[in-house]
């Protein structure tokens, strides 16, 4: 794609939050044939409606390689949270573990080792919100979903584990209990097996270019699947032993 491309495509999906119209698709001039384009669209769309990064989403795909999804810094918000919900449709809710950077992992051409990068984060409960800006969620296919920020609606953050290195996070039980009623129970549900080989995965691809600052967050994908909740909805995540994270949206 040429910038001209990924300056359409960001209006688009821009246009799509800021008015609430769905997209059928992009037209296919405008589609991301990979991650790298994908987050492209999703800087720009960034800049467009006026927010910040605060961390990202991110998954390892056979077909297309890395693929990072920007956390919007207005939809990250603490543990409690009242999440306002005029603007969502899905309410889908994943389990999920994810890392603090509490150090700076600068730019370098060296790759970072497991061991810097465990150094350098903290691990805490999280629950992530998935909303779309397509018309069709499921007929999307995953490399335009990614340009919309990878279909990320909104980051809950609970408290970080000082100790969490103790933990074997490949084998953590995760629940999802919404309105009272618990709706999925899995014990070592994540893709990766290891939540943080996708975050070493992220640091290594960002140390060519703009590395990660402390502060950011990086997510990695759910322990639990998709569920989904609705308006007025409590919703509660509980890691088994690890800890637990909750918000509710609003009516």
């Amino acid at each position: 794609m040429d910038g001209a491309a990924i300056e359409r495509a960001a209006r688009l999906l821009a246009a799509a939050r800021q008015t609430g119209d769905p997209l059928d698709r992009l037209a296919e001039e405008l589609r991301p044939n990979n991650g790298d384009e994908a987050y492209a669209i999703q800087r720009v769309t960034l800049g467009l409606i006026g927010d910040e990064v605060a961390g990202w989403k991110v998954a390892v795909a056979p077909d297309v390689g890395l693929m990072a999804g920007i956390l919007v810094g207005s939809g990250v918000l603490d543990d409690g949270a009242i999440v306002p919900s005029a603007s969502l449709s899905m309410f889908g809710i994943e389990a999920e573990i994810a890392f603090r950077f509490d150090q700076d992992l600068p730019p370098r051409d060296e790759a970072y080792r497991r061991e810097e990068i465990e150094a350098a984060v903290s691990a805490f409960p999280a629950i992530e919100i998935v909303e779309t800006r397509f018309r069709d969620y499921d007929a999307t296919p995953a490399i335009e979903r990614a340009a919309d920020f990878m279909a990320n609606g909104g980051f809950i953050v609970g408290a970080a584990r000082d100790d969490w290195r103790s933990f074997d996070l490949a084998a953590l039980e995760a629940r999802v209990v919404i309105d009272g009623s618990e709706v999925v129970r899995r014990t070592g549900g994540h893709a990766a097996g290891d939540p943080l080989l996708p975050a070493i995965a992220l640091v290594n691809h960002l140390r060519l270019t703009e590395g990660i600052p402390a502060g950011m967050v990086v997510t990695t994908g759910t322990y639990t699947g998709l569920e989904f909740a609705g308006r007025n909805s409590t919703v509660e995540v509980i890691f088994t032993g690890f800890g637990s994270v909750g918000c509710r949206f609003s009516a």
